[in-house]
């Protein structure tokens, strides 16, 4: 909800969302009359509708905004949300709902009696939250009571993520015998982009002259049933995984092996700057990647890990050379608070950083360790002073004072 002011008539007026329409009020002499009766409005709200018919269009507006979460939510809802919460009304949930379907997901197993981890747990409670906060922007509800819900303590470390070291991409990398696939792993894991991403990439969207790879597009495979309108059920969404556009600055080696594939793919009959990097005429398939990161890792002796992994690599890698969580955020495309959610635990302790600028500039200190032995050696010099040095100069100056 909002409030502004009519620059020609003076008055004041609101406009929110009543049960998913547009609403507005006009003709209120002051500010502080339109917020009262848009606080009344937003009071006077009851929505009958279910929690399932929300959800439903909750996912048609995604889908409609085309971001590939449309597939995670409808999945997670359908299997872990739907049969708990889904024949309440919206305006009838509470915060013991959200913490009930949280006890829920504790004690249920699947498959041979494994219990889902927090993680897994934190993703079904955070889609029911995201749910809410739809409701409540479309004026469903008046405030989403599971705002202020505690998510369970999930602690990463570097065995969950798995990543290669530079030495381990260098020895890995040597085993690729494509030079196709060549540049699409040397591309990930020098870049950070994901796999969908470099998927999705046209040689429109690479600038040699400015040495910038613009993210217009990314593939998606997570597609529901009435998307899936290609024989390969892919589905080419715009912006990156966010939603959000973003560029990424080329270093000249990834430039330099994109320049050399580009002069051998533009002798194939059809191919144009709209064609995909990867592919030519269709975007690579969805499980090849992995396929090729296998075999070179088996070659080379090293442990496997997945695409994305080579996205955590990238991060790992700039981490280990000191570039902070800023400078990281900007290069992979994410916020700095999801730079320090998954990868905090990779920096450096901030408390040995602290002692370590405390060491480097404040030498002074050890000064005192000077003027201690300059005191000793005064005491060994002159035995018959006391103790207290100040006083000892006090002393020293009176008795001037009564010779004169």
């Amino acid at each position: 909800m909002a409030v502004y002011k009519n620059r020609d008539s003076g008055t004041w007026y609101f406009q929110c969302r009543v049960n998913g329409q547009r609403t507005r009020r006009r003709g209120f002499k002051t500010k502080s009359e339109a917020l009262k009766a848009e606080a009344t409005l937003k009071e006077s709200i009851i929505c009958s509708r279910k929690v399932d018919e929300i959800t439903e269009e909750y996912i048609q507006h995604l889908r409609i905004h085309e971001t590939s979460s449309a597939y995670t939510i409808e999945s997670t809802y359908r299997n872990h949300i739907g049969s708990v919460v889904g024949r309440k009304r919206i305006d009838k949930i509470k915060l013991q709902d959200i913490k009930g379907l949280q006890m829920i997901m504790l004690k249920k197993t699947y498959g041979k009696g494994r219990h889902y981890t927090n993680k897994t747990i934190n993703l079904v409670t955070g889609t029911f939250n995201m749910i809410m906060n739809y409701a409540v922007k479309y004026g469903y509800i008046r405030s989403n009571p599971c705002a202020n819900f505690e998510s369970l303590k999930t602690v990463k470390t570097n065995d969950e993520i798995k990543f290669w070291t530079d030495t381990e991409f260098q020895k890995a990398i040597r085993y690729e015998d494509d030079f196709m696939w060549y540049c699409f792993l040397v591309l990930a894991y020098m870049t950070g982009m994901r796999k969908g991403e470099i998927r999705g990439l046209r040689w429109s969207d690479i600038d040699f002259d400015n040495h910038i790879i613009s993210i217009n597009r990314h593939i998606s495979d997570k597609v529901m049933k009435e998307d899936r309108n290609t024989e390969n059920e892919k589905r080419v969404i715009r912006g990156r995984k966010n939603g959000h556009a973003h560029k990424i600055a080329m270093d000249f080696h990834i430039e330099n092996l994109l320049k050399e594939l580009r002069k051998d793919n533009s002798f194939i009959d059809g191919w144009s700057k709209e064609s995909y990097v990867f592919g030519i005429f269709k975007p690579i398939g969805q499980n090849s990647p992995k396929r090729h990161l296998d075999i070179i890792a088996k070659k080379a002796g090293i442990k496997q890990i997945t695409v994305h992994g080579l996205r955590h690599s990238h991060v790992s890698y700039l981490i280990s050379k000191g570039l902070n969580a800023y400078e990281i955020a900007e290069r992979i495309g994410d916020t700095v608070e999801m730079v320090f959610k998954v990868y905090g635990h990779m920096f450096p302790n901030p408390q040995r950083n602290i002692v370590n600028v405390l060491n480097s500039n404040f030498a002074f200190i050890q000064e005192r360790d000077k003027i201690k032995k300059g005191r000793q050696n005064e005491r060994q010099h002159f035995p018959g002073s006391i103790k207290n040095p100040d006083i000892y100069g006090a002393k020293c100056y009176n008795g001037a004072l009564n010779r004169t």
